[in-house]
């Protein structure tokens, strides 16, 4: 079976979690492909750190989605520019993953999900939690009435804290 060569866009927290995986062999079938940010820096200490050899890095997106470098694209931008990213790729036919939202503005995300339609490209977003076995373990207790009727839900994750830090460190 051919590897698949993804692309990374946004090499912060995500993106670097995300190719420390295809790295270590966690996601069959891959390799990466390039990476990408506007910050050369996260792109040198993430090829020293995953020790990359020869795999390219780019500061523009558009050159890292040359064909002969990625099939697929795994978008870890701030939310707005989700869209943009991934239309972008489906013009040039290039599948692509992005991290939860999919979008800020509706009619962007409907944009997007044509632009795939056309172009037959595949597109899917990751949501991070849904393979998580607590929360499956949830679902399975609740589709199976185990705790009757639900009502209604508040889900408040308490121990993922993040200081104004977090939030002030990214260009978003």
């Amino acid at each position: 079976m051919k590897k698949v060569r993804y692309g990374i866009i946004g090499v912060g927290n995500q993106g670097s979690y995300y190719a420390s995986l295809i790295k270590d062999g966690k996601i069959s079938n891959a390799v990466i492909g390039g990476i990408c940010d506007t910050n050369y820096r996260k792109t040198d200490a993430l090829i020293k750190r995953l020790k990359l050899k020869k795999v390219p890095t780019f500061r523009d997106c558009r050159k890292l989605m040359d064909k002969k470098y990625v099939d697929a694209i795994i978008i870890t931008v701030p939310h707005y520019l989700h869209p943009l990213m991934a239309q972008e790729c489906f013009e040039r036919k290039i599948h692509v993953i992005t991290d939860k939202p999919a979008g800020v503005y509706t009619r962007q995300v409907l944009r997007m999900n044509e632009a795939s339609k056309k172009t037959k490209s595949l597109f899917g977003m990751m949501f991070n939690q849904r393979t998580n076995c607590v929360y499956r373990k949830m679902r399975e207790i609740i589709a199976d009435g185990g705790i009757g009727k639900l009502q209604r839900v508040t889900w408040i994750i308490t121990d993922w804290f993040r200081t104004q830090q977090y939030y002030d460190s990214g260009s978003w």
